[in-house]
């Protein structure tokens, strides 16, 4: 029994039922383990899910780097749709990550999830430092219009969300044509 083991099954539990449907005995039963053993790698049930949604961040930025180094060359508007292409690209073969995210974003917060949220936070600043590039390279390129660059990151990350949103209620080819129409209008609106 390894804390990778426990993190794994433990991630699967929680997509599928949410934290608070979750037990550590089911979790225990799922490594193979009685419940008690549990507590030599997480003092609780919320240190153990902490550890999980800490996991989960870590995976997620790690992808959102790579799509932003593979990017860097791109102009900017082509850039920018490659990132918010990653929403899809990133969930279309991790369905258990997407139910896990959704349920983490907006069942599991509550006054409990400070420290959830400073997880992801943290987690976002390297995307964000990435959109902010792109939308400097695209104002010095004359292929946006000049402004607010905070704006413009708050902007791209609350399109990312509704992207998450329509990925996980949708079907793919609703998905694909909502985000075409979007993609339309929102680089309609960027561009000069």
């Amino acid at each position: 029994m390894t804390r990778a083991t426990i993190l794994a099954e433990a991630r699967t539990i929680f997509a599928r039922q949410g934290y608070a449907e979750a037990s550590l005995r089911e979790i225990a039963e799922a490594v193979g383990i009685k419940t008690p053993s549990l507590y030599a790698h997480f003092s609780s049930k919320e240190a153990l899910y902490q550890a999980v949604y800490a996991e989960v961040a870590i995976e997620h930025t790690a992808f959102f780097d790579d799509l932003a180094r593979s990017s860097g060359e791109l102009e900017p508007l082509a850039r920018l749709r490659h990132l918010l292409g990653g929403i899809e690209a990133y969930y279309r073969d991790r369905p258990d990550l997407a139910e896990f995210s959704l349920r983490a974003a907006v069942t599991e917060y509550g006054p409990a999830g400070r420290q959830l949220r400073e997880i992801f936070l943290d987690s976002e600043s390297k995307l964000a430092a990435a959109v902010r590039q792109t939308y400097d390279d695209g104002v010095a390129s004359g292929s946006f219009i000049d402004g607010d660059a905070d704006g413009f990151i708050a902007l791209v990350f609350v399109f990312m969300d509704g992207l998450f949103l329509q990925l996980t209620h949708y079907a793919p080819e609703v998905y694909g044509e909502r985000f075409e129409q979007a993609w339309r209008h929102l680089a309609t609106i960027l561009s000069r």
